[in-house]
């Protein structure tokens, strides 16, 4: 008789147990698409590129997908506006126009009845001094191979800051596994190295460092992108996105830069 009391008291507890659950539904719906904009102007004779997509809703299949149709601009502050073209579905070009440092540039996207926009200062380029090398035996998951230093002397009393970008046999570094971003917070008006984490280099290299001056706004979006994705990045229309500068909720940046760069041929720096 204890026995069925003791097994009815257990069934009891389990029932309160089920009875209290709360049954927590998470609404998964999709957040709405959104507007991916990709644009940069350079002190070079390259033409200006502008990239505009639309991003897939929170947990979509699709990522990227091209916007055409839309009508893109740049001017400098208080100068009239020059028209990009569309030469592919979602890319346009803008060409023999050169911009100067020293000047804020704005663009404009139209696209369905909205107008995003977004400003970004130039300044000017500061020069690569010299470029220094050194070994590194790997270590993990990092492979061996030659750490690169770019030695500059920052300019005194003014906020810089820089994008290091780097270039193999004339190629972009496809995986760089890092944002190379600086702040000169630390080391105004000084001479210094910078140098990055995560690339090595090999003796065969012929290497072409791009030092990128940019505004603020840029360094800020690329700072944030990287901590919140690792630098291997999609924009979605999801709950956290990079800090961008375009108004009307568009993601994506304008950064209008100027650069200098300085090129190596690996096997002549290490046999000084």
């Amino acid at each position: 008789m204890k026995l069925i009391n003791t097994i009815t008291s257990l069934f009891f507890i389990l029932f309160l147990m089920n009875s209290c659950e709360k049954v927590i539904e998470y609404d998964l719906a999709g957040a709405k698409e959104a507007i991916v904009i990709e644009a940069s102007i350079t002190s070079s004779r390259a033409p200006f590129t502008v990239r505009v997509t639309k991003t897939s809703p929170y947990f979509g299949s699709k990522t990227g997908n091209p916007v055409s149709g839309a009508k893109v601009s740049v001017r400098v502050e208080r100068g009239k506006p020059k028209y990009f073209q569309e030469t592919a579905p979602g890319r346009y070009t803008l060409e023999k126009t050169v911009a100067f440092a020293g000047y804020w540039y704005i663009t404009d996207v139209e696209y369905e009845g909205r107008t995003y926009t977004a400003r970004s200062y130039m300044f000017d380029a500061v020069p690569i001094v010299d470029l220094s090398f050194s070994y590194f035996d790997g270590l993990g998951f990092f492979e061996n191979g030659y750490k690169v230093h770019c030695f500059i002397r920052d300019p005194v009393d003014q906020e810089n800051y820089y994008r290091l970008k780097y270039f193999v046999n004339g190629k972009p570094t496809k995986d760089q596994g890092e944002i190379t971003l600086y702040s000169d917070q630390l080391f105004n008006g000084k001479e210094i190295g910078l140098g990055q984490r995560g690339i090595v280099f090999q003796e065969s290299d012929t290497l072409t460092v791009e030092l990128q001056s940019v505004d603020k706004a840029t360094y800020t979006y690329f700072s944030t992108l990287e901590s919140i994705t690792g630098a291997e990045w999609q924009q979605t229309a999801a709950p956290a996105n990079p800090i961008s500068n375009f108004n009307n909720g568009a993601l994506g940046y304008f950064s209008a830069y100027s650069f200098s760069t300085r090129t190596a041929i690996l096997k002549n720096y290490i046999q000084k």
